[in-house]
């Protein structure tokens, strides 16, 4: 036992020490995808007007309480506004993170197995790709991971703190607090009604003061008509409901995920050899219990509504799934220590590798869930050089989503320019990327076409083009 727990910790530190030099790795990277709006604009928003708490303009505010912004903010006005300041403000809640997983890899697995959990969750690429940006889902992670720890151990004090974070960085904090709260309620009515409740009143009250603060401030919760994302929210039809019922169930194999279905099978086909009949798996009830209130209230709302369905939406779910599977792999009796390892590689390999994943230009697809974003930096740096070497105004620049925004919201560099929407008719030059998935590949083929290409870059698994009109003879 003296030895595991020596490995462990050794282990552990590696794992701490990987974390630290990822952070390095990724640095200078500028701001991505919907972190541009919940990182640097929020930020840029609060630092602009003294760092005071007040309510965001209507185009960026979505609702979510903006702690992040008002965080980072308060460190630019004291380390100065750099993208490494966002970066590394990060690193606390990915070491978090870790040595959150570790406890509960112990309280799951024991200390022999605790550390085997570590690579099984980390390696996965929405939980990769999330660490790689400044957004407020790695912060959920962490807080949403101190929760678990907490109601396992049973801790009042750690699930305040848990709760409480969850209830402040999103809403989807709150309903995954919610969530919580009703799994606890089930399947440990005694710790609730003696002091669990309490843990959560700080957390509640918080959140309530948010959003009637929030609706006092600006006439609505959530979203509204007038919202930039009000479409996302527009209530599914039944084909939608079917269609996104496809969505999630994609989501759930995407990225690596089959192998862990593949996995459960192999478990199930295990226990069936027994001839027994007992079905029971060797996972906790409060794990199954868990789960199934959180797969319910965080897929409620992606088959409800029209588009709410991206990959880091389900995160918390992903990691509740990732210490079912961890517990009922280690627990299981029938498979020896060799064959539980070799499973826990293969799943964690599988996730690795599925960081190069790429689906075929034209297949929308979160980048953000994925490192295989991370080529575009460099790829969009070097377009925008060509543009200034050229002397191209960026106004005469069409480009989609998330190059349609100033330098300084993506890369803090003092530059307000901003290339603009899409429109063959008014645009003399267009920039575009597989990044980006407002662009078909009949809208590609149309330029290539009808206009003339003049550059094109590939780094890594990620492409760009700029095109010129074509200017016909009259």
């Amino acid at each position: 036992m003296i030895r595991h727990n020596v490995v462990g910790y050794i282990l552990l530190v590696f794992f701490l020490l990987c974390a630290t030099g990822f952070i390095w790795w990724v640095q200078e990277d500028p701001f991505f995808w919907d972190t541009i709006q919940l990182g640097s604009k929020h930020a840029h928003f609060f630092y602009e007007n003294g760092r005071h708490w007040e309510a965001l303009p209507p185009e960026i505010d979505s609702g979510h309480p903006p702690l992040l912004g008002l965080y980072l903010a308060n460190l630019w006005a004291v380390f100065g506004k750099r993208l490494e300041v966002g970066h590394w403000s990060m690193l606390p809640f990915l070491w978090a993170i870790i040595i959150f997983l570790y406890r509960l890899g112990k309280k799951l697995g024991g200390a022999t197995w605790a550390y085997w959990l570590l690579p099984l969750v980390l390696l996965d690429p929405v939980l990769l790709g999330q660490s790689s940006l400044v957004g407020p889902d790695l912060i959920l992670a962490a807080f949403f991971l101190c929760s678990l720890d907490a109601i396992v151990g049973r801790n009042s004090m750690l699930l305040a703190v848990g709760i409480a974070g969850l209830c402040t960085v999103s809403m989807r904090g709150m309903m995954c607090s919610a969530a919580l709260f009703t799994g606890l309620l089930w399947f440990d009515r005694k710790y609730v009604f003696t002091k669990g409740w309490i843990s959560f009143l700080p957390g509640v009250a918080l959140a309530g003061a948010f959003l009637f603060w929030h609706y006092r401030a600006t006439g609505w919760i959530g979203y509204h008509a007038g919202s930039p994302w009000a479409p996302a929210f527009r209530p599914a039809g039944i084909q939608e409901i079917v269609r996104n019922a496809g969505i999630l169930a994609w989501r759930w194999l995407d990225f690596g995920r089959f192998a862990e279905w593949i996995c459960l099978g192999f478990l199930l086909w295990q226990l069936r050899k027994k001839r027994t009949g007992d079905w029971n798996v060797p996972v906790e009830r409060q794990w199954q219990i868990l789960f199934v209130c959180l797969f319910v209230l965080l897929s409620y709302s992606a088959l409800r509504y029209n588009n709410l369905s991206a990959h880091r939406y389900f995160l918390p779910l992903f990691l509740a799934f990732h210490l079912i599977v961890f517990q009922w792999i280690v627990h299981m009796p029938q498979l020896r220590a060799i064959t539980k390892k070799t499973i826990l590689g293969i799943i964690s390999l599988t996730f690795a590798v599925s960081n190069f994943q790429v689906y075929p230009h034209g297949i929308s697809m979160d980048w953000d869930s994925t490192l295989a974003h991370l080529p575009y930096h460099e790829m969009r740096g070097e377009g925008i050089a060509f543009l200034k070497q050229h002397r191209i105004p960026f106004q005469e620049i069409g480009s989609a989503f998330p190059n349609i925004n100033t330098d300084e919201n993506v890369s803090l560099n003092g530059d307000f320019t901003s290339f603009v929407p899409i429109d063959t008719l008014r645009n003399n030059y267009i920039f575009i990327s597989n990044v980006f998935n407002d662009v078909s590949k009949e809208d590609r083929k149309a330029l290539q076409t009808t206009w003339d290409l003049v550059w094109q870059r590939q780094r890594g698994q990620v492409w760009g083009e700029i095109y010129k009109k074509r200017i016909l003879p009259e």
